[in-house]
């Protein structure tokens, strides 16, 4: 499932943003809406980019939820970039969902300021820890 090139895993970007939507407290739901938004429209690669602006709109909106919009919005620009289409954002996304699920409740020892680093690898040690 990575990425071609240097370009980051999608396991590490999921891992990144549920994490930092755990951290700022972003309803499930909410989540759930973003993932939706890849249906607003029927181009299979722009869709990633409404997608992107969507969710810098219902951070702005619900004024929760800022940092999380930004690193989808980042995800979702570097993978239309790379060529890749809905089915890929709806991986990602679909995966940030279920790392959110995973650990909506615990508390992690990870520094908010780490998240921008965060891999899947290392989220899942974390995990084997809680």
């Amino acid at each position: 499932m990575s990425l071609t090139g240097s370009e980051p895993d999608i396991l590490d970007l999921a891992a990144r943003i549920g994490v930092q939507a755990k951290y700022e407290r972003m309803d499930r739901s909410q989540i759930e809406n973003i993932l939706s938004s890849l249906d607003l429209i029927g181009d299979e690669r722009k869709s990633l980019l409404v997608t992107a602006l969507f969710a810098e709109r219902q951070a702005e909106r619900l004024k929760k939820g800022r940092n999380t919009a930004k690193l989808i919005n980042e995800s979702l620009s570097r993978l239309y970039a790379s060529g890749k289409d809905r089915n890929h954002a709806r991986q990602l996304l679909g995966l940030a969902k279920w790392v959110y699920e995973a650990i909506e409740n615990k508390r992690l020892p990870i520094d908010p300021r780490d998240i921008r680093n965060l891999t899947f690898e290392r989220l899942l040690e974390v995990l084997r820890r809680c």
